[in-house]
């Protein structure tokens, strides 16, 4: 007896390109759903990373009754015992960090120094790094400069980490000095918040900014054991994600989100609010709640929210 055969019919070689048309055409669909549904959870961790900090620093304030200082050095100097230490040293404690708090300590304990020198100040902090920042967390820069250690011995400088969260120095530039500016935080700061008299509800305390990639390049921004003209500060003199580049004295890394220029010591050094959220980015208001400032926001009321004690009517939405 005879078996029949049967024939199974593949697909023509038109059929399979409308079947990967189908598919491509389902993932571009998709695709934008996915990143804003990341980009939500992005925002959100942001979110709640500054909202921590803000506890932080009302825990600070409950204990010793000010704020910590904006950054313990003048303008280019080693100023003893704190040397190039600032705002997120003192904070530690208040975030969990208890450990690297220890250990900078013991660093200023036995060489006199505060932030330079200490070996761990590459550590990971996860409540001072946007998860939407993709050059973040950045650790692993060397610059060319030498540091000599009390052993005598010397080594290429490791920068450590770069945090994407900076405090409120007001709404001017830094000046020459960086003292006296009318933010909640600038050398030798010690705002008590009776000092906020604006509110603190309607003074910023802290925001974002956009870090470069690990390089060679000695970019100060967000660094926060070598902070020398105010790197862990921002200014409210320009919007979010503005066009007006950064400016510090020494050379720094460009990049799209974040343009910088290289000047002198004239006094317009300032670094501004930037993220990769879309349409703006997080601020920390002195109260502890977190707000997202607009790109489109008014530079007026920006500003406004920078000064600690302008005297200024602030309406947001």
């Amino acid at each position: 007896m005879k078996r029949r055969l049967q024939h199974r019919r593949a697909f023509t070689l038109i059929e399979l390109l409308v079947v990967i048309a189908i598919i491509a055409i389902l993932i571009g669909l998709l695709l934008p759903a996915v990143q804003k549904i990341r980009e939500a959870a992005n925002r959100m961790k942001c979110t709640n990373n500054m909202k921590q900090l803000g506890l932080g620093f009302h825990n600070h304030h409950d204990t010793y009754g000010t704020l910590p200082v904006g950054q313990y050095n003048d303008f280019y100097s080693n100023d003893t015992p704190w040397v190039r230490g600032c705002w997120v040293q003192p904070l530690l404690p208040f975030i969990e960090q208890n450990n690297l708090y220890n250990n900078y300590l013991a660093e200023q304990s036995l060489n006199g120094q505060w932030a330079l020198l200490c070996a761990d100040k590459q550590t990971l902090i996860p409540s001072l790094v946007c998860p939407s920042d993709l050059n973040s967390p950045k650790t692993d820069t060397i610059d060319g400069n030498t540091v000599t250690y009390p052993n005598g011995t010397t080594a290429s400088q490791k920068q450590g980490l770069h945090t994407n969260y900076v405090v409120c120095a007001g709404s001017t530039t830094y000046g020459t000095t960086g003292k006296n500016l009318n933010g909640m935080f600038y050398v030798k700061s010690q705002t008590r918040f009776a000092d906020v008299t604006d509110g603190l509800s309607n003074t910023i305390m802290a925001g974002e900014i956009c870090v470069s990639r690990d390089t060679s390049v000695n970019d100060l921004r967000g660094r926060y054991s070598n902070s020398w003209e105010g790197n862990n500060w921002f200014s409210t003199a320009n919007p979010p994600n503005t066009s007006v580049t950064d400016a510090q004295t020494y050379q720094g890394v460009s990049i799209p989100k974040a343009p910088i220029t290289t000047i002198g010591n004239d006094g317009t050094q300032a670094l501004y609010s930037r993220s990769y959220h879309t349409g703006g980015a997080n601020a920390l208001m002195g109260d502890g709640s977190c707000r997202f400032m607009k790109s489109t926001i008014n530079a007026g009321t920006f500003q406004a929210l920078g000064s600690r004690n302008g005297g200024e009517a602030v309406t947001l939405d």
